[in-house]
Protein backbone atom coordinates (compact mmCIF):
# COMPACT_ATOMS: atom_id res chain seq x y z
CA UNK A 1 0.00 0.00 0.00
CA UNK A 2 1.32 3.59 -0.64
CA UNK A 3 2.50 5.05 2.59
CA UNK A 4 1.24 8.49 4.54
CA UNK A 5 4.85 9.83 3.94
CA UNK A 6 5.34 8.81 0.47
CA UNK A 7 6.76 5.04 -0.62
CA UNK A 8 4.79 1.84 0.12
CA UNK A 9 4.80 -0.07 3.33
CA UNK A 10 3.49 -3.61 3.93
CA UNK A 11 0.20 -3.10 5.91
CA UNK A 12 -3.47 -3.33 5.02
CA UNK A 13 -6.28 -0.73 5.33
CA UNK A 14 -8.51 -1.03 8.42
CA UNK A 15 -12.30 -0.29 8.80
CA UNK A 16 -14.41 0.35 11.56
CA UNK A 17 -18.07 0.65 12.03
CA UNK A 18 -18.77 2.16 15.40
CA UNK A 19 -21.86 3.06 17.80
CA UNK A 20 -21.78 5.51 20.32
CA UNK A 21 -19.09 5.85 22.44
CA UNK A 22 -17.01 4.17 19.76
CA UNK A 23 -18.33 0.90 20.62
CA UNK A 24 -17.05 -1.17 17.48
CA UNK A 25 -19.93 -2.87 15.50
CA UNK A 26 -17.36 -4.58 13.61
CA UNK A 27 -13.44 -3.58 12.66
CA UNK A 28 -12.13 -5.29 9.29
CA UNK A 29 -8.95 -4.97 6.94
CA UNK A 30 -8.62 -4.95 3.83
CA UNK A 31 -4.91 -4.85 1.64
CA UNK A 32 -6.80 -1.68 -0.90
CA UNK A 33 -5.35 1.23 0.03
CA UNK A 34 -8.58 3.16 -1.30
CA UNK A 35 -11.86 2.98 1.24
CA UNK A 36 -14.50 3.34 -1.82
CA UNK A 37 -14.88 -0.81 -2.08
CA UNK A 38 -15.07 -1.45 1.71
CA UNK A 39 -18.06 0.26 2.37
CA UNK A 40 -20.64 -2.61 1.08
CA UNK A 41 -19.05 -5.13 2.91
CA UNK A 42 -18.73 -3.46 5.84
CA UNK A 43 -22.23 -2.37 6.42
CA UNK A 44 -22.92 -6.27 5.74
CA UNK A 45 -20.23 -7.57 8.17
CA UNK A 46 -21.97 -4.83 10.92
CA UNK A 47 -25.65 -6.14 10.19
CA UNK A 48 -24.04 -9.78 10.56
CA UNK A 49 -22.52 -9.02 13.59
CA UNK A 50 -25.62 -6.84 15.51
CA UNK A 51 -27.58 -10.17 14.25
CA UNK A 52 -25.49 -12.40 16.10
CA UNK A 53 -25.32 -9.96 19.00
CA UNK A 54 -29.20 -10.60 19.07
CA UNK A 55 -29.67 -6.59 18.33
CA UNK A 56 -32.90 -6.36 16.48
CA UNK A 57 -32.99 -2.66 15.85
CA UNK A 58 -31.89 -1.35 12.63
CA UNK A 59 -28.87 1.40 12.28
CA UNK A 60 -30.57 4.28 12.57
CA UNK A 61 -28.19 5.62 9.88
CA UNK A 62 -25.33 5.07 8.24
CA UNK A 63 -22.02 7.88 8.19
CA UNK A 64 -19.34 7.89 6.00
CA UNK A 65 -16.73 10.26 4.33
CA UNK A 66 -16.18 10.98 0.47
CA UNK A 67 -13.48 7.89 0.61
CA UNK A 68 -16.87 5.65 0.31
CA UNK A 69 -18.41 7.86 -1.99
CA UNK A 70 -19.80 5.93 -5.28
CA UNK A 71 -23.19 5.34 -7.12
CA UNK A 72 -22.09 1.60 -7.00
CA UNK A 73 -22.56 1.84 -3.06
CA UNK A 74 -25.12 4.28 -2.76
CA UNK A 75 -27.13 1.42 -5.35
CA UNK A 76 -25.92 -1.86 -3.63
CA UNK A 77 -26.93 -0.03 0.24
CA UNK A 78 -30.23 2.08 -1.65
CA UNK A 79 -32.23 0.28 1.37
CA UNK A 80 -30.41 1.78 4.23
CA UNK A 81 -31.03 5.19 5.89
CA UNK A 82 -26.96 6.42 3.84
CA UNK A 83 -25.07 9.44 4.42
CA UNK A 84 -21.77 9.92 2.65
CA UNK A 85 -20.37 12.69 1.68
CA UNK A 86 -19.47 13.52 -1.59
CA UNK A 87 -16.91 16.23 -1.46
CA UNK A 88 -14.20 16.42 0.85
CA UNK A 89 -14.35 19.02 4.08
CA UNK A 90 -17.42 20.77 4.61
CA UNK A 91 -19.05 21.60 1.73
CA UNK A 92 -21.47 18.59 2.27
CA UNK A 93 -22.23 20.29 5.12
CA UNK A 94 -23.89 23.61 3.38
CA UNK A 95 -27.29 24.57 2.94
CA UNK A 96 -26.69 24.87 -1.49
CA UNK A 97 -23.87 22.28 -2.21
CA UNK A 98 -22.25 23.78 -5.41
CA UNK A 99 -23.85 21.18 -7.78
CA UNK A 100 -21.92 22.01 -10.59
CA UNK A 101 -18.63 20.42 -8.99
CA UNK A 102 -20.85 16.87 -8.06
CA UNK A 103 -21.35 14.43 -10.88
CA UNK A 104 -24.99 13.43 -11.40
CA UNK A 105 -24.56 9.65 -9.84
CA UNK A 106 -23.93 11.76 -6.21
CA UNK A 107 -26.18 14.77 -6.41
CA UNK A 108 -29.01 12.88 -4.45
CA UNK A 109 -26.63 12.13 -2.12
CA UNK A 110 -25.84 15.94 -1.71
CA UNK A 111 -29.61 17.06 -1.35
CA UNK A 112 -29.95 14.59 1.33
CA UNK A 113 -27.12 16.13 2.72
CA UNK A 114 -28.04 19.62 2.46
CA UNK A 115 -31.53 18.80 4.06
CA UNK A 116 -31.46 19.92 7.92
CA UNK A 117 -31.45 16.77 9.19
CA UNK A 118 -28.81 15.34 6.66
CA UNK A 119 -26.61 18.12 8.10
CA UNK A 120 -27.23 17.31 11.75
CA UNK A 121 -26.71 13.62 11.35
CA UNK A 122 -23.61 14.12 9.22
CA UNK A 123 -21.64 16.16 11.83
CA UNK A 124 -22.31 13.03 14.30
CA UNK A 125 -20.01 10.84 11.70
CA UNK A 126 -16.22 12.48 12.98
CA UNK A 127 -17.62 12.17 16.69
CA UNK A 128 -18.17 8.79 16.39
CA UNK A 129 -15.65 6.67 14.37
CA UNK A 130 -12.00 8.85 14.39
CA UNK A 131 -12.00 9.01 18.13
CA UNK A 132 -12.35 5.19 17.50
CA UNK A 133 -9.54 5.38 15.46
CA UNK A 134 -7.69 7.25 17.53
CA UNK A 135 -8.33 4.91 21.02
CA UNK A 136 -7.09 2.18 18.76
CA UNK A 137 -3.72 3.62 17.81
CA UNK A 138 -3.31 5.01 21.25
CA UNK A 139 -3.39 1.69 22.93
CA UNK A 140 -1.98 -0.43 20.30
CA UNK A 141 -0.01 1.15 17.81
CA UNK A 142 0.32 1.28 14.34
CA UNK A 143 2.16 -2.51 14.17
CA UNK A 144 0.91 -5.89 14.28
CA UNK A 145 2.88 -9.03 15.36
CA UNK A 146 1.41 -11.35 13.11
CA UNK A 147 1.48 -11.16 9.18
CA UNK A 148 -0.29 -12.83 6.28
CA UNK A 149 -4.21 -12.25 5.71
CA UNK A 150 -5.51 -14.74 8.49
CA UNK A 151 -3.01 -13.89 11.59
CA UNK A 152 -3.63 -10.03 10.55
CA UNK A 153 -7.33 -10.35 10.55
CA UNK A 154 -7.23 -12.71 14.06
CA UNK A 155 -5.05 -9.97 15.37
CA UNK A 156 -7.32 -6.76 14.03
CA UNK A 157 -10.59 -8.51 15.65
CA UNK A 158 -8.85 -9.43 18.58
CA UNK A 159 -7.46 -5.83 19.33
CA UNK A 160 -11.17 -5.05 18.37
CA UNK A 161 -12.16 -7.13 20.90
CA UNK A 162 -10.22 -5.75 23.55
CA UNK A 163 -11.23 -2.35 22.87
CA UNK A 164 -14.95 -2.97 22.99
CA UNK A 165 -14.47 -5.24 26.44
CA UNK A 166 -12.42 -1.98 27.34
CA UNK A 167 -15.59 0.20 27.27
CA UNK A 168 -17.63 -2.19 28.99
CA UNK A 169 -15.21 -2.59 31.87
CA UNK A 170 -14.88 1.54 32.14
CA UNK A 171 -18.54 1.80 31.65
CA UNK A 172 -20.51 3.82 34.29
CA UNK A 173 -24.00 3.52 34.59
CA UNK A 174 -26.27 6.40 34.36
CA UNK A 175 -28.44 6.48 37.51
CA UNK A 176 -31.75 6.05 37.11
CA UNK A 177 -33.48 7.79 40.08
Amino acid sequence: MVGKHGGYVQGYNVQIACARRQVLLAIEMHDNPADMTALVPMVRQTQRNCRAAGVVDDVNVWLADNGYASAANFDALAELPLLVAVTGGAPQLTAQPDVTSISAAHRPMADRLATPEGRRLYKRRAALVEPGFAQLFQRFGRDLHYRGRDGVDTEVKLLGLVHNLNKLFRHTAIPTS
